[in-house]
């Protein structure tokens, strides 16, 4: 009796000591964000958005792209993407078609903007699929005509 007596207590002394331990444990799952409290809630909301964008699966789509900014205000670009890769794009041929993006690049446009800390900025992203419908960045308060923003219409999954 004394021996399970003895076994009860130490399998009691272990759990306690596994429990201490793992509650001690640093929760990895949240990401540290050494940024300002407006760039850490954007990059937050940036990132669930991409997730809902990643998980919807489309990698085909077509879609009006349209970029402004102060050098030229482009009309949209018709877009076709086919397994993420930009296969058609038609409209401002007089511009070229250097300047559109797929979503993925979108994505990752956005982040590189909001990290450069932006005087302002406003971000929408579509509530169904989670890609960004509209996007605005004024870099500098003090420079005119710098500002910059990136507009999606007429989405449809192909």
């Amino acid at each position: 009796m004394l021996f399970l007596k003895n076994i009860l207590n130490v399998k009691n002394i272990l759990f306690l000591f596994c429990f201490i331990a793992l509650s001690c444990l640093k929760d990895e799952t949240k990401n540290e964000c050494n940024y300002t409290e407006k760039i850490c809630s954007a990059i937050d909301e940036l990132n669930y958005n991409k997730k809902k964008w990643v998980d919807s699966n489309i990698t085909s789509y077509s879609m009006y792209f349209r970029i402004s900014c102060f050098c030229v205000f482009f009309d949209p670009f018709s877009v076709s993407i086919l397994e993420n890769t930009i296969d058609n794009v038609s409209g401002n041929e007089e511009w070229g078609h250097e300047m559109v993006l797929t979503i993925n690049d979108l994505f990752i446009e956005i982040e590189k903007r909001i990290y450069e800390d932006p005087f302002s900025f406003q971000i929408e992203y579509n509530t169904q699929y989670g890609y960004p419908e509209s996007s605005f960045f004024d870099m500098v308060e003090m420079i005119a005509d710098e500002e910059i923003g990136y507009y999606i219409t007429s989405f449809n999954p192909l």
